[in-house]
């Protein structure tokens, strides 16, 4: 530094030494010539070499066309020299030095620290290094790095000159003022409110598009951060089907939910018509306990030990499981085979959990039949039992797979046939719920509300119902007589609608005739019988039948409320179940407290046939695939009725101990296994053996079967040969 200010300090003086030259030129100008200074080319010159009388001085190299070195010189800092100025030359560069401070052009000089330097790491810092040291064969090249030597040592300091440059303005926005009123002031309001508009107003909320673009990344760092490169290797990583799947079990958590977007503020159309955007919830934990206690609760332990309990019990009934499934098929040509209905025992329902509950209702899934709801209440309006769903599998009859406790005595369940998974609950005070089996705790879809439920009374039937692709919903009776429909809307309120209310049945009536009732002087306590069954019109879509405490069975619809197309006494006593003939549409058999089965016909007032049991008859089911078989249970004792055979007792009788009461009995779709439910909380499944091999025309034998039975009725003939004419004009039942 001290040298270049040396320099600067020699300039100065040989500048001002050729301004006291300029000014002795009038006086003397031989010394000025003597004073003038020339460079070594130009002293050359003065001097010639002669060899011999010739002249052999070399020419000047330097060709005066060109610029020399001394001419390109444009800074005092890099010059060797003082350069002579003329008058026309310092007055030039007086009027340079002005119009550069009239312009704000100054020159600095500073001194900056090469911490300060920006490194871009884009370059190539190892173009032209040969390897040394370096065994390629190691590892492959893509691996390779070349070695870094240490960095080389800088001085301390760097003279930097900087000098300010021209201001250019690449964008500019003045500052304007008008009077209120005038052209330009009415356009600067209309500025204003427009862009007032779109930062605070309702035009922020515009759709806006954002995009990604690729920039130029800097890194600034000193030289004080560079550390030499760590040594590499080649690694293996694997990664099994198992890995994976959890890895996108992992990502799966992740579920975008849906909330309205702002602009659903400012228009007038449904939310459900604008757009949505979409934010991601927070991750659940998938931390899983190691303790039996913290894996016990979940889910997916749960769904591990059904499965397992499946298997291990097809060990312990893989011959039951068979005969079940139909696998052990009878032989039609066997010659033992001897037409006694045998009822083999398979397994039995039950667990500590159900044990001495009565089994109030019984309800197979439409999708699978493997799958039985059960629901346990009470039989007797004195017992004082808490309500239990359990959910049953064919596949393991040691345990069920669900429980569902509730604090109220379960009447009825009955599964829906659009939604599979939905178990419709009806309870002694009158509720009613929608369940969902899937949830191991209880889950509730749908539950009634006081407001809209007007019952106060048990539900004895829950039957889901959907017409013509609509809504599907649920229909109850119960023992006030009341027929109410249940609709499960969005906002999940069960909302109740009235469809029916029995009333009590006076005068005389059709069907079975009754005696002659004592004088009724006092007020009766109530006129409204108790809806104890129900069935829809196989063939009807509209229509469905009532069965009452009083005996009559209502024939009713839904496009007439609150008044019966017809009803007819069928029971001195309750009704208590009936079914319609899978084989003849027009057969209705139904069941009572008055001891008996019967059958009716539609379009007959008279009961065609009359099966006597021994006791309260609770339920009766027509076999599948056989039509003249009927099962029946009263009391404690089940009976086989087949048709075609005789109809004065049954072809066969089971009984069970005398402090059990049989209260429900279903056949399987297959129709060689017979479900069988107790009021002790069990379920008895039995395989049908050794009956008549099902004929080809069913329709056809069962219509023989009821002709034989009424050969000492003609007149009763007579009726049915002219309803069989008009059914083939006017139907196509089969």
């Amino acid at each position: 530094m001290s040298i270049l200010v040396s320099e600067g300090s020699r300039e100065i003086k040989d500048r001002s030494s050729c301004r006291t030259s300029l000014n002795s030129c009038d006086e003397s100008p031989s010394k000025v010539s003597r004073l003038t200074t020339h460079s070594f080319m130009e002293k050359r010159e003065m001097y010639k070499v002669v060899v011999d009388g010739v002249d052999c001085t070399p020419d000047n190299i330097v060709d005066t066309q060109y610029v020399t070195m001394e001419g390109m010189f444009s800074h005092a800092a890099f010059e060797s020299k003082a350069r002579i100025k003329s008058e026309l030359a310092l007055k030039d560069s007086k009027s340079r030095t002005k119009s550069a401070i009239d312009t704000g052009m100054k020159v600095y000089a500073t001194t900056i620290s090469l911490d300060d330097i920006h490194i871009d790491h884009t370059y190539n810092t190892e173009e032209g290094f040969l390897s040394q040291d370096v065994d390629l064969d190691i590892a492959p090249s893509a691996f390779y790095l070349p070695k870094l030597y240490p960095v080389m040592s800088y001085p301390p300091e760097i003279f930097v000159v900087l000098k300010e440059t021209e201001t250019q303005f690449l964008f500019e926005l003045p500052s304007f003022s008008y009077d209120k009123g005038t052209t330009e002031g009415n356009a600067i309001e209309e500025e204003n409110e427009y862009y007032q508009y779109i930062t605070v107003g309702k035009g922020r909320n515009r759709k806006m598009v954002i995009e990604e673009t690729q920039t130029k990344e800097s890194v600034f760092q000193s030289r004080h951060t560079l550390a030499t490169r760590p040594e590499k290797k080649n690694a293996m990583a694997f990664a099994s089907m198992w890995d994976m799947h959890d890895t996108y079990a992992r990502l799966a958590l992740f579920k975008p939910q849906e909330e309205p977007d702002e602009m659903v503020l400012y228009q007038s159309a449904e939310p459900t018509l604008l757009r949505k955007k979409k934010i991601k919830t927070e991750e659940v934990s998938l931390r899983k306990g190691k303790t039996f206690e913290e894996i016990a609760p979940t889910a997916e332990f749960m769904d591990a030990v059904l499965l397992a309990e499946r298997v291990l019990s097809t060990l312990e009934y893989s011959k039951q499981q068979k005969r079940f499934r139909g696998l052990v098929p009878m032989n039609p040509l066997s010659l033992e085979l001897i037409y006694t209905y045998t009822m083999k025992p398979l397994w039995t329902f039950e667990c500590e959990d159900t044990i001495n509950r009565p089994i109030t209702s019984i309800s197979f899934n439409p999708k699978n039949e493997n799958i039985i709801a059960v629901g346990h209440g009470k039989f007797g309006h004195a017992e004082n039992y808490d309500g239990v769903v359990a959910i049953w599998c064919t596949k393991n009859p040691c345990k069920p797979e669900r429980i569902y406790r509730f604090d109220d005595p379960l009447t009825a369940v009955s599964f829906s046939e659009r939604n599979p998974n939905w178990l419709a609950c009806g309870f002694a005070n009158g509720d009613v719920l929608i369940l969902d089996i899937t949830s191991y705790p209880v889950k509730q879809i749908a539950q009634s509300k006081r407001d809209t439920n007007p019952c106060f009374e048990p539900i004895w039937v829950t039957s889901w119902r959907s017409l013509e692709g609509k809504t599907e919903y649920v229909m109850t009776a119960c023992q006030d007589g009341r027929i109410n429909k249940f609709i499960n809307t969005k906002t999940h309120d069960f909302i109740c609608t009235p469809m029916m209310r029995l009333s009590t049945v006076e005068g005389k009536m059709k069907g079975i005739e009754s005696g002659k009732p004592c004088l009724k002087v006092d007020v009766p306590i109530t006129r409204y019988p108790a809806a104890l069954c129900m069935k829809w019109h196989p063939s009807i879509d509209h229509i469905y039948i009532v069965g009452s405490d009083e005996g009559c069975i209502h024939k009713c619809s839904t496009h007439y409320l609150n008044q019966h197309m017809d009803v007819f006494r069928a029971h001195s006593g309750p009704v208590y179940s009936m079914d319609f003939s899978p084989f003849m549409k027009c057969l209705l058999v139904s069941c009572g407290a008055d001891n008996t089965v019967r059958l009716w016909l539609e379009g007959v007032d008279d009961v065609i046939m009359t099966l006597n049991c021994p006791s309260a008859v609770y339920g009766v089911a027509f076999c599948p695939i056989n039509s003249t078989v009927i099962i029946s249970i009263s009391g404690n004792v089940l009976s086989i009725w087949d048709l075609r055979r005789k109809n004065h007792m049954p072809c066969a009788e089971y009984s069970f101990p005398n402090n059990v009461v049989l209260t429900y009995i279903k056949f399987s779709a297959s129709g060689d296994n017979v479900f069988v439910g107790d009021t002790t909380g069990r379920v008895h499944t039995f395989h049908l053996e050794d009956t008549p091999i099902p004929p080809f025309y069913q329709r056809q034998l069962l219509d023989e079967a009821i002709k034989k039975a009424l050969c000492t009725r003609p007149q009763m003939l007579k009726q049915l040969e002219k309803l069989g004419k008009c059914k083939d004009k006017n139907t196509t039942d089969p």
